[in-house]
């Protein structure tokens, strides 16, 4: 006789919290790339003629290497700019050069697609996509994370100088530094990926 009425109650959605800044360090990795694509485009540069001169004699000689030697040159290569990354973090003034990191990596990446390509056209792709493209992918995901670890270490080190109102922690370095060990885990991952 009495109908039961109803209650639906309102739950709060929680939405994933949108990470602004890896947006704006991936846009530059973007924007770079494309600007090294552009920069291959003309030919007729002395520039270019350097650079792919350099990047043929590169990918010849890795064909020539044994895979131990590879490994260590691809190492080479994927660590340095995570740890030129990790030394400006621990600078106060290190903030406008850790952003311009990203544009760099995608000019040089955007770069090398280009040569690959007006070399040897779509196998030039293919050996892009298929050999270089899924290391990058992880090495540019790595490299966003330091980036932002980084940023946020120099703003801390600016607020100990100017002696702000944060209260930093006794161990806040050491744990800058193991987080940068974490992320060495995926960058040997994309050196044995390179190795191809």
């Amino acid at each position: 006789m009495f109908k039961k009425a109803v209650v639906l109650k309102r739950r709060k959605m929680n939405l994933p919290k949108f990470d602004y800044r890896n947006f704006f360090f991936f846009s530059l990795f973007f924007c770079g790339l494309i600007l090294g694509i552009l920069t291959i485009k003309d030919d007729n540069t002395e520039l270019n003629n350097v650079l792919k001169t350099f990047f043929v004699n590169y990918i010849s000689r890795k064909i020539a290497i044994s895979i131990l030697e590879c490994l260590l040159d691809s190492s080479i290569l994927t660590f340095t700019i995570p740890f030129f990354t990790f030394i400006l973090g621990l600078c106060a003034v290190g903030g406008p050069i850790i952003i311009a990191i990203p544009t760099f990596v995608g000019i040089v990446v955007g770069m090398a697609t280009g040569i690959l390509y007006s070399q040897y056209t779509l196998q030039g792709l293919g050996y892009c996509a298929l050999v270089i493209m899924p290391s990058v992918a992880i090495v540019i995901g790595t490299l966003l994370k330091c980036c932002n670890e980084s940023i946020n270490m120099s703003v801390e080190i600016i607020y100990m100088i100017i002696g702000g109102n944060r209260t930093t922690r006794t161990n806040e370095l050491k744990e800058y530094c193991l987080k940068f060990i974490v992320l060495l885990l995926p960058l040997i991952l994309s050196s044995i990926l390179y190795i191809g």
